[in-house]
């Protein structure tokens, strides 16, 4: 899931920004390519959740119960809408590149707002995974799903704070995650050089 969400739509997002010497449909192709490898992360990612829970021993792990999972599953729907939308407006109207240049033009705000949204969703989806995992893990596994407000979870919370290498391998990822958010949502929101406002304006047409 961070292969997919986090590096590969990270860094295609961050192509407007790198690849400002290049053609616009080469920039698009590497976008489109990008996401494309996301995809296959992502499907693999959450089969094998739904795997590890359903086929726990001694008994499976609901699904679907917890923040994670929602914001989760929000995510890959709007990353699968942004992907359609993108590969059909983007690409397949090039075709009638003159008669659809205004829609075009139209959507690409659209298009990047909900694109850095998705990523952002991404991150928190993360950050609620990662907390929900070591909480998990440093307390007595699948039973802490259904025990919210006992001694077992206060149990759970008095061994992550002794600062185990897990809980400060986790700690130190999300604080990774939520430095990369930061950085691409400045990277793709700063204002463009000057020199390069027209063609930057032209080319997005």
């Amino acid at each position: 899931m961070v292969a997919g969400f986090i590096t590969f739509s990270g860094f295609s997002i961050l192509l407007y920004r790198i690849c400002r010497c290049c053609r616009r449909i080469y920039v698009k192709l590497l976008h489109t390519v990008f996401h494309a490898l996301a995809i296959p992360c992502v499907a693999i990612g959450f089969l094998a959740v739904l795997d590890s829970r359903n086929f726990n021993r001694p008994e499976a792990i609901p699904n679907f119960y917890s923040l994670h999972s929602w914001i989760g599953l929000v995510t890959m729907g709007l990353f699968a809408i942004q992907f359609v939308v993108g590969f059909f407006s983007f690409l397949l109207l090039l075709c009638c590149e003159g008669a659809t240049a205004q829609f075009r033009a139209s959507l690409v705000p659209i298009h990047a707002s909900f694109g850095l949204t998705t990523f952002m969703l991404a991150i928190a989806a993360c950050l609620t995974g990662l907390t929900q995992k070591v909480i998990e893990s440093l307390g007595y596994a699948a039973h802490i799903a259904y025990s919210f407000f006992t001694n077992q979870l206060r149990h759970c919370r008095d061994t992550y704070h002794q600062w185990k290498d897990e809980g400060i391998v986790v700690n130190a990822l999300g604080m990774v995650l939520v430095a990369l958010g930061i950085l691409v949502s400045y990277a793709v929101r700063s204002p463009s050089p000057k020199g390069d406002t027209k063609v930057y304006v032209t080319e997005r047409l």
